[in-house]
């Protein structure tokens, strides 16, 4: 009885070994595992602040273009101002000449 006892007390911690270095490989694999997700989740973060610089850059041409945009507009607005007086203007020369012109018509014919 007393040799069995003796026999049954190393397969018994062999037990505990080996389940120990199951324990210990499952744990490393868990370690393996989080490591290989923080380091893909630092690509994405990466490639994330790449897209958002992009998009940074794009938003300043953006506003660049959007304030020559304005400042176009304002200058067409006032050359259409002085367009438009200046037709106004000629209309006005145009009917004092044809009423000189028809003036010196009715004179001349009659």
């Amino acid at each position: 009885d007393g040799g069995d006892s003796v026999v049954q007390m190393p397969v018994s911690m062999d037990l505990q070994v080996v389940q120990g270095n199951d324990y210990a490989q499952a744990r490393a694999d868990a370690v393996s595992t989080v490591e290989s997700t923080i380091v893909e989740l630092g690509q994405i973060f990466q490639h994330l602040a790449h897209l958002v610089q992009e998009q940074g850059e794009q938003v300043e041409r953006i506003d660049a273009n959007v304030a020559d945009t304005e400042m176009n507009v304002e200058r067409g607005h006032s050359e259409l101002l002085k367009y438009f007086q200046n037709i106004s203007s000629n209309r006005w020369l145009m009917l004092k000449i044809f009423l000189v012109l028809i003036v010196f018509f009715i004179i001349f014919t009659v």
